[in-house]
């Protein structure tokens, strides 16, 4: 019998809490994975801090947990840009190397394409990146959205430079998988993300504190979407909701419709449950919204405009909304009307199966991949 395959995960951002998109994509393919026999430790390059919880939670998780202190960045690299290496120090390259040279993974999975560097000092590894979004021209996008572009951005054809290190580019979507086969000769395959289905499981009772809630981490898309949909509940009577998330740290985000806040998110399923239908009104931007997909797994009917369903395959018209007044008006259908809210908790919750089944398939592939080598 084959030894079970060893990898190690390399990422930026921790895995625990899982309150904010990224974690939760680190830590649910890392469970894919493991439940599937693949042996994963992993580095934290910590970025965001470490706190002692954390690093316990982490510990607990991972095979192995490795925690490197993150140097400050310096200046861009290119002119208005970010290059592709300017947010991975030389000195994470090292560790890699090291931790390379004691253990012999069979693969090294990089979170994000501007962690590439690191694949360079391992060619007798297998190597991978699992973008989670897209970062050549993100700037334009998100000018054209109206938002100030931050957090790291580069040109197309450093984005290229930086998945050609890989032999294998995981992409969070299809539409997003097209895209990435035109920037790099790289194979390209697409492993979205689905948190475990909760409703299939038993739950506790449930204490709703609005029939609305929106749960996001303090991105500029995000606030941009809450704060397009707080100018329009404001005229509104009769649509209370609730916020939480990383989002009410942002203390410039004054909101006119006074939504309730719920500041102790300890874990996910305290939102889920205080809310009767979820929210998503995101504005034009890239990769898998993961408040939609974590919402759709809590088994809880969700309203959103089409951005928030992009790489799903939605097909009910409140997960299809063309913009955020449309959303607002199906709101009004949602409270007025018993039979849509049946209808809409109905199509949430077989969206959440079919896209599960996929999921399950895609997580299958890759394992497979692992396991052949070992």
């Amino acid at each position: 019998m084959s030894r079970a395959p060893r990898i190690l995960v390399v990422s930026p951002a921790p895995s625990h809490p899982a309150d904010q998109g990224n974690s939760a994509r680190i830590q649910a393919m890392g469970a894919a994975l493991m439940a599937r026999g693949i042996t994963c430790d992993f580095l934290y390059y910590a970025t965001e801090g470490c706190s002692p919880a954390q690093r316990e939670a982490m510990a607990g998780f991972w095979h192995r947990l490795h925690v490197l202190p993150p140097v400050p960045t310096g200046g861009m690299g290119l002119p208005g840009l970010w290059a592709i290496d300017d947010w991975c120090d030389i000195s994470l390259v090292e560790q890699v190397v090291a931790l390379q040279r004691q253990w012999r993974y069979d693969a090294v999975l990089v979170n994000y394409v501007w962690m590439s560097r690191v694949l360079e000092a391992v060619p007798d590894a297998f190597r991978i990146i699992d973008t989670h979004d897209l970062f050549g021209d993100r700037h334009l996008v998100a000018l054209e959205a109206g938002i100030d572009p931050s957090w790291f951005f580069t040109t197309v054809a450093e984005e290229g430079r930086g998945l050609a290190r890989a032999d294998l580019v995981i992409a969070i979507q299809d539409e997003e998988a097209v895209t990435l086969r035109g920037r790099s000769p790289t194979p390209v395959v697409t492993l979205g993300h689905l948190p475990p289905l909760r409703f299939l499981e038993s739950l506790p009772r449930r204490q709703v504190r609005a029939p609305f809630g929106y749960f996001g981490s303090a991105n500029p898309w995000n606030v941009a979407s809450v704060r397009a949909m707080d100018a329009l509940l404001a005229a509104e009577e009769g649509l209370s909701w609730l916020l939480a998330g990383r989002i009410l740290r942002r203390r410039d985000l004054v909101l006119a419709s006074a939504p309730q806040r719920l500041e102790q998110v300890p874990e996910p399923e305290v939102f889920y449950a205080a809310v009767d239908c979820v929210l998503n009104p995101m504005v034009p931007g890239t990769g898998l919204k993961i408040k939609t997909v974590e919402a759709l797994a809590h088994g809880l009917p969700i309203l959103g405009t089409v951005h928030a369903f992009s790489g799903l395959p939605a097909e009910h018209r409140g997960h299809r909304a063309a913009d955020i007044p449309e959303m607002v008006a199906m709101m009004r259908e949602w409270r007025d009307s018993p039979a849509f809210r049946a209808e809409l908790a109905r199509a949430s919750r077989l969206l959440a199966l079919r896209y599960a089944a996929d999921l399950s398939a895609q997580q299958d592939a890759l394992a497979a991949r692992l396991r052949a080598l070992a």
